[in-house]
């Protein structure tokens, strides 16, 4: 197996119009967060069900993936990623976990766009952390990053932890990433913080009090999207007492 019939497998999903419509999606305009950004026109599910069939390449293949300029090539090549943790995972291989997680922190400079981040930082980082290969510092560290993708590091990568119901560092992240001036970073405390009101809805519903004033609309209305409508008003209002 190599990178080239990957891609050339990628290239027998592609559509032209929904190439046009991911450029729009993903911001790739001048100025905006995905600016420069190439497109192909593959759908996600498409994209995983071509990963899936060259999980069997090697770090040297899944290199020249991710350094693609193109987005759906470089997500086949973190999916891959994804997927061998999982396998890893399974087989209590923590030595190829290890490689896995070192290769994607080398390389994270091209996992660059909001999806990329989503679909795998968790994966990767956080299960790692959870099973003791690397310390939680780094979340911290990528927090007080000038880098959006590193601070969306940061708040996503707590998906695995909160999915086990620790809230803890979620919560921490999310004080410290409250002056964020980016609405993508807004989103994503939000979500994080959604999740960690399933698991925690007092301790999270404290934090949002203790912090309502320097909490942007964003995050606020991500937070609460799942609460009972009497109470989501009441903290779009701010009304507590």
């Amino acid at each position: 197996m190599t990178s080239q019939k990957l891609i050339k497998e990628l290239k027998k999903h592609s559509s032209s119009e929904r190439k046009k419509s991911n450029e729009w999606f993903f911001k790739t305009g001048p100025g905006e967060y995905g600016e420069g950004d190439k497109f192909i026109g593959v759908r996600v599910p498409d994209i995983r069900k071509v990963a899936r069939q060259f999980l069997d390449l090697d770090f040297k293949e899944i290199k020249k993936l991710i350094d693609s300029p193109i987005h759906e090539i470089r997500l086949a090549a973190i999916l891959i990623l994804v997927e061998k943790n999982k396998i890893a995972l399974k087989n209590k291989d923590a030595k190829t976990q290890k490689k896995i997680l070192d290769f994607y922190i080398k390389n994270r400079a091209q996992v660059n766009n909001w999806d990329l981040v989503d679909l795998s930082v968790h994966r990767i980082i956080g299960q790692a952390i959870l099973d003791g290969i690397i310390s939680k510092d780094i979340l911290y560290k990528y927090a007080k990053s000038k880098i959006l993708w590193e601070r969306r590091f940061s708040i996503v990568a707590t998906a695995m932890f909160i999915s086990k119901g620790d809230i803890d560092d979620c919560l921490k992240l999310s004080k410290n990433l409250l002056n964020d001036k980016e609405d993508l970073m807004h989103k994503a405390v939000g979500w994080m913080l959604r999740e960690s009101w399933k698991k925690d809805a007092v301790r999270v519903e404290k934090f949002l009090i203790k912090n309502y004033s320097k909490l942007p609309r964003t995050t606020l209305r991500y937070t609460i999207e799942r609460m009972p409508q009497a109470k989501r008003k009441k903290f779009l209002k701010g009304e507590f007492k």
